[in-house]
């Protein structure tokens, strides 16, 4: 295996994703690649409202994503790993970081991909899509879906 692709949302599950993926790497020596997709002129990042949609708080907030994505890329470095970080421009003004996921998959050709699931439910994935699930039925390579630690309850 000579790459890893790990999708970073910078949610709850961020940490447990990047551990899984670092890991992996570690162990086969494949080339780590973090990816991050953020689309700007969206109200909406991921699936919630922006708090702050002036010119400068999203500035701020793509300023904020560049040095997450740079600690990440160095904590792994730091432990031996080789790894690269990717902060790419979404097109989806609803914020739906899909479409350029599945095409920076397919320039970039990785052997492995590893992806959060947040474990919503299928009636959630239906109205809003989800990216582990489109990543999985997508993908021409691997994909290690990270699960949530703790899963809502149905009914609740």
């Amino acid at each position: 295996m000579k790459s890893i692709m790990t999708l970073v949302d910078f949610s709850g599950l961020t940490d447990q994703v990047v551990k899984t993926a670092a890991d992996i790497a570690s162990a086969s020596k494949a080339k780590l690649i973090f990816l991050h997709v953020a689309s700007p002129e969206a109200d909406y990042e991921g699936r919630k409202m922006r708090a702050n949609v002036s010119r400068e708080g999203v500035a701020s907030e793509m300023v904020g994503y560049l040095r997450a994505m740079q600690a990440i890329e160095a904590d792994c470095r730091a432990a031996g790993i080789d790894a690269t970080a990717i902060l790419v421009r979404g097109t989806s003004v609803r914020g739906n970081p899909t479409p350029k996921i599945l095409k920076e998959i397919n320039r970039i050709k990785p052997d492995l991909i590893v992806v959060g699931s947040h474990g919503h439910g299928r009636v959630y994935e239906a109205l809003l899509g989800s990216v582990s699930s489109a990543v999985v039925h997508k993908a021409t390579c691997p994909v290690v879906v990270v699960p949530a630690r703790k899963r809502v309850p149905r009914g609740k």
